[in-house]
């Protein structure tokens, strides 16, 4: 008897080893969560961002900070959550900038985006509109496209910053259609807005939440979006496709990740309260109303789609041969 005793404590004391760190992401989370951000406050973005991380909290039932760490295009915030405990209980609210552009943007990066992260879930994407001053003399898109090739890098463009998705859809564009202009970046959508609606710059290429109050005040004439069919909030603006740039898409997009090591059962449980935030009918009207495409999936969708993105924006920017640094 005493001998089966001895014999079956071990086993018992590893069931039960086995069961505490299960019980342990079970009951995750016992205290609030920090989603990093990696833009300043005020923007679309962070609206976004704050708006899914309420809804996340209460599904959590504990709340989800927003905490902005902006500057390096995304590279401080991100090498931040790099190095954070693998916990769950710091996130990234990561972009097409920090996990597809700066990789190839920048000789040195202070974190790897597949090696130092696990996917979550893909959030949403944001689509692009090239817009120009109603005053100015190329007010289509065949028109500019035009005088660019007549007059090289003598049309001034502006955009938010470099390296955003923005910037990525101006190369892109002077690629595919042959042309030449003058890139002009600015820190963010809202200085570079008020020089081209006070006529200093005829043109702007701008994710359309930012945009999209200026185009339909009739401050600004869009010409194109970026998307693969028309959008319902801009339903007489045309496609690039339409207007002859073919295969031409360009999306910014937002997604959830976590510091490589966090315990699978954690990230299944954020992309499955992810995905239920996103089909929240509320939820989806909120991002659509700030222009932004709510999405979903799986964890290795998104690393997949990543991953294609990546390679997608590495070929424009060599071929272009931009760099950051």
């Amino acid at each position: 008897m005493i001998r089966l005793f001895a014999a079956t404590v071990p086993v018992v004391l590893s069931c039960l080893g086995a069961i505490a760190p299960a019980h342990a992401q079970a009951v995750y989370p016992i205290r609030p969560i920090k989603l990093v951000l990696g833009f300043p406050p005020g923007g679309s973005t962070d609206v976004a961002a704050r708006s899914v991380a309420d809804q996340l909290g209460k599904r959590l039932g504990q709340p989800v900070v927003v905490e902005n760490r902006p500057g390096a295009s995304g590279n401080i915030a991100a090498a931040y959550v790099a190095r954070s405990p693998r916990d769950g209980y710091t996130l990234f609210y990561g972009t097409n900038t920090t996990h597809a552009m700066n990789v190839s943007l920048y000789s040195r990066l202070d974190y790897d985006p597949v090696k130092d992260f696990v996917p979550i879930v893909l959030q949403s994407k944001v689509w692009n509109v090239l817009s120009v001053n109603p005053t100015f003399r190329a007010t289509t898109l065949p028109a500019l496209i035009a005088l660019a090739r007549s007059e090289p890098g003598a049309i001034n463009v502006a955009s938010p910053g470099n390296s955003t998705s923005v910037h990525m859809a101006l190369e892109l564009l002077q690629s595919m259609a042959g042309i030449k202009v003058t890139h002009v970046p600015y820190k963010g959508s809202a200085p570079a807005l008020t020089d081209v609606l006070g006529g200093q710059i005829p043109v702007m290429f701008d994710n359309l939440p930012a945009s999209l109050p200026y185009i339909r005040a009739g401050k600004l004439k869009a010409l194109a979006v970026s998307s693969p069919r028309r959008l319902a909030m801009l339903p007489d603006v045309p496609t690039f496709e339409e207007l002859g740039i073919k295969g031409y898409e360009v999306a910014g997009w937002t997604a959830l990740w976590a510091p490589a090591g966090t315990p699978p059962a954690i990230v299944d449980r954020l992309n499955h309260e992810m995905n239920q935030v996103l089909g929240d009918p509320k939820v989806i009207a909120m991002m659509k109303d700030l222009a932004f495409d709510p999405q979903g999936g799986t964890p290795a969708s998104l690393a997949q789609f990543a991953r294609a993105e990546t390679l997608k924006w590495q070929a424009v920017i060599r071929n272009n041969g931009i760099k950051l640094d």
